[in-house]
């Protein structure tokens, strides 16, 4: 489920829906629940949005204000 391997094909891990969240935070910050509702077609489970947010969260890609729950793409030059 989070990486792809014999079984799960690369559109079907983690590492393949992330780029989902982040075509939608190129085009707004957005809050947690919105970026959920958004997105959640492409995720089966709640916890596979979770897991995403997570791995973007420590690679740098997106920031989090977690005082207003809003999460924000991080440009990168």
């Amino acid at each position: 489920m989070i990486v792809p391997n014999k079984v799960i094909r690369f559109s079907d891990s983690i590492i393949g829906k992330m780029p989902i969240i982040l075509e939608y935070l190129l085009k707004q910050d957005m809050t947690v629940k919105e970026l959920y509702f958004t997105t959640q077609d492409y995720f089966e489970e709640i916890d596979e949005f979770i897991y995403s947010l997570d791995v973007l969260f420590l690679l740098n890609a997106i920031r989090v204000d977690f005082d207003k729950g809003v999460v924000t793409y991080v440009r990168k030059n």
